[in-house]
């Protein structure tokens, strides 16, 4: 069979000059360390289509996608891996918001202007769970995000539906699971049991440098002290429950990001949450751009923060990808606390971005305010683009592990390229040693 050498290979040459490299390929995501031999016979095939003799070393480069047969179409194998990933029905992920009030007025919040007081109605709750049974006979998982506002302000809604749709899930033999988005001012050491008790394993958790920058770029509504609130209270939660720390980092704030991982250090919770990064970014125009980075700054800042700080690299591995995110899936919607629902959680409050209530898809001869255009003029937008037939993105090598980036910033048109389109030969390189240097400490 005649081969070709993968599109989508990213070779990296050895810089100590004995002749080997580091293979990556992004659309299968496979990576290899190469002797100078191998290497020296993959470009003299690759080059003058001069025969590789080592018959173990061919049969490897085509497992791992490095060699494609000559009229293999990578193009069409990505796209089917993308229709497959979007119009899976196995899977229901619903982000729910009890409530759109919040304790926090955070300077760069995408929600600025539509915060409201009140929490999810036992109505609306309801008709969540007659979505979900209706869904149910196709079902293998639900997975719920409880996101907000602030989603502590409203424990009670969150309980009742929780224990509603594990109800559900138990009758249809549905595997559940659930986390949840809050700033951590109201996370004590009593709400994270009852969060255990309602089977919510993980939550994310904020915090952007020490307590006047945070207490700054976060403050309380009333003012006051969130950071030392916050911090107390991973004192006592840590080791109980998953926690993700995200410090959302901007040029503003660039020289505190390590104090972050200091003060977790000092207190002890360190080993029991993993942190990482978030780019802020100018969403629905309510930051501004000039304090945003690039998104070539942010890959070289975010890799020395993971290297500095010895992360899992395994953990940030760029992995080829059908969707991007819950926007961009079928099965994905983010349910407000009126029942508005939308695709993306960045379009939350925005009358004009819904595409339908939980009301009328439950009762689907109820008269709606939302009309059948708007619906389908929103959702296309999420659905329909195809990152293989973009002009742009159709020729970036980076296009499998990107899939066109983050939909919500590709229809505001502020798309970023992802990191990895700067990064991935630093990363591989360091991940690889990582590999190596384990290797040899098992030998």
């Amino acid at each position: 069979t005649i081969m070709k050498p993968s599109y989508y290979n990213y070779i990296i040459e050895n810089k100590t000059g004995n002749g080997e490299a580091l293979y990556y390929n992004m659309r299968t995501g496979s990576l290899a360390h190469i002797d100078a031999e191998k290497h020296r016979q993959f470009q003299e095939y690759a080059a003058k289509k001069k025969e590789i003799v080592d018959v173990d070393f061919l049969k490897n480069l085509k497992y791992c996608g490095f060699l494609v047969e000559d009229n293999f179409d990578e193009k069409k194998d990505i796209k089917m891996r993308m229709l497959n990933s979007k119009f899976d029905t196995s899977v229901l992920s619903l982000t729910i918001t009890p409530t759109m009030a919040c304790n926090f007025r955070c300077v760069y919040c995408f929600e600025s202007g539509h915060y409201s007081n009140g929490s999810m109605t036992e109505e609306v709750s309801d008709d969540i769970c007659k979505l979900v049974e209706k869904e149910a006979s196709h079902l293998e998982k639900l997975v719920i995000t409880w996101y907000g506002g602030e989603p502590l302000l409203a424990i009670e809604p969150i309980e009742s539906l929780t224990n509603k749709m594990k109800s559900i899930c138990s009758k249809y033999n549905i595997e559940y699971s659930a986390s949840i988005i809050t700033n951590g001012y109201l996370l004590t050491e009593e709400v994270c049991d009852k969060l255990l008790e309602l089977d919510i394993t993980d939550v994310q958790i904020t915090l952007d440098g020490d307590a006047n920058t945070h207490n700054g770029r976060r403050p309380l509504v009333n003012g006051g002290n969130a950071y030392d609130t916050i911090l107390a209270n991973l004192e006592k939660i840590h080791g109980k429950i998953g926690i993700a720390i995200r410090i959302n980092v901007d040029k503003g704030n660039q020289n505190e990001v390590q104090n972050v991982i200091e003060e977790l250090k000092k207190r002890n919770i360190y080993e029991d949450v993993f942190c990482y990064l978030g780019l802020v970014t100018s969403t629905n125009g309510t930051c501004e751009n000039c304090t945003c980075m690039s998104a070539e700054k942010y890959s070289k800042f975010n890799l020395n923060f993971w290297l500095n700080n010895g992360m899992p690299l395994e953990s940030f591995y760029p992995q080829p990808m059908g969707n991007y995110c819950g926007a961009d899936y079928a099965q994905g919607y983010v349910i407000d606390a009126k029942g508005n629902i939308y695709k993306c959680w960045s379009d939350v409050g925005i009358m004009e971005r819904r595409i339908g209530t939980v009301n009328e898809w439950v009762n689907p001869q109820k008269q709606s305010d939302i009309t059948d255009s708007q619906s389908q003029q929103v959702t296309s937008e999420y659905m329909l683009y195809d990152p293989t037939e973009d002009d742009e993105c159709g020729k970036c090598k980076f296009m499998p592990i990107c899939m066109g980036g983050c939909p919500h910033s590709r229809i505001e048109k502020n798309q970023l390229c992802e990191q990895y389109r700067y990064n991935v030969g630093e990363y591989m390189q360091a991940y690889a040693a990582e590999v190596l240097n384990e290797r040899r400490e098992d030998v």
